[in-house]
């Protein structure tokens, strides 16, 4: 039997379902994911083996128009996945008409082989997906599948298909990863995506995670995770904090049970709150977090 590999960048419009399929495709929670737009903010490799083939997946950020320096490091972000793709797997929200009008036009824009995924595709009457099919076909894509990516529906079909359209090759990964992210950075996504669910308006768009220490220790005692929670201003601060200290124990008691999961044992979780003003809007803020610099602000 042949077998296939390669990469397949996701892309698409902020919240149409790309970490859901990510981790729906992979059988693990990953990529973080939470019903706010622009949750991922940087590509994460997810790696999908069988007996046939690998499919190394390229989660990138929501394609989105830069308004500060963080969003153009996402857009470059996105944009450079599509540069490394053997295929490209597009995602619409099949009930979103902006989404549907982006893949449209994204069809022309990409000259590697392009599966269009209409996600949530429980968002259109049945009567109506016929409609939807014929919008999309001769477009220039090489297969349209519809998913409701949270329940399962729709995603094996759509793993097969992209397995099948992978160039012939030996594994690129060792079939037994699921990542080349380290721990570190899965342990960051998961407080980060904590403070996503928990804390309101614009405040955790102001949050980036910082390990500070991560030491599993002797003994049977639990691993040792110390995170820094960096904001932009004072109030920011203030709101992560809460009266007496109530919102950031709630922040480390959730993000410590995510962890736990993960991680298969128990964890001593320590959040400290830094404000690191304007970080979204400084280069050299986010080399410091990790973040990609835009190449015209390098």
């Amino acid at each position: 039997m042949t077998f296939r590999a390669g990469f397949v960048a996701i892309v698409g419009l902020p919240n149409v379902g790309k970490s859901t399929l990510l981790n729906t495709f992979l059988g693990e929670r990953l990529a973080a994911v939470t019903p706010r737009a622009q949750t991922t903010q940087r590509r994460l490799l997810g790696i999908h083996s069988d007996e046939a083939s690998q499919a190394v997946f390229i989660d990138t950020p929501g394609l989105l128009e830069p308004r500060y320096t963080l969003h153009r490091s996402m857009r470059e972000e996105a944009l450079s996945a599509l540069e490394d793709a053997d295929l490209v797997l597009a995602v619409a929200d099949a009930g979103f008409e902006p989404s549907l009008d982006w893949a449209g036009e994204f069809a022309h824009s990409v000259r590697v082989p392009k599966i269009l995924c209409l996600n949530k595709i429980d968002r259109v009457e049945i009567s109506g997906r016929e409609a939807l099919w014929a919008r999309f076909a001769g477009g220039g894509w090489d297969g349209v599948y519809g998913t409701f990516a949270t329940k399962g529906e729709g995603v094996p079909e759509l793993l097969e298909a992209l397995s099948a359209r992978l160039p012939e090759s030996p594994p690129l990964y060792p079939v037994d990863e699921l990542s080349d992210a380290p721990v570190r950075h899965f342990v960051a996504e998961m407080i980060r995506e904590t403070c996503l669910e928990e804390l309101a308006d614009e405040v955790p768009y102001a949050v980036a995670i910082r390990i500070e220490e991560f030491r599993v220790r002797k003994g049977g005692r639990p691993t040792y995770i110390e995170a820094l929670i960096h904001v932009e201003k004072e109030s920011q601060k203030g709101i992560v904090v809460g009266a007496g200290g109530r919102t950031i124990r709630k922040l480390g008691s959730r993000s410590r049970r995510k962890i736990e999961r993960f991680l298969g044992g128990q964890i001593y979780l320590r959040l400290r709150v830094k404000v690191l003003p304007n970080w979204r809007k400084k280069t050299h803020h986010l080399r410091v977090l990790g973040f990609r610099v835009p190449a015209r602000e390098s």
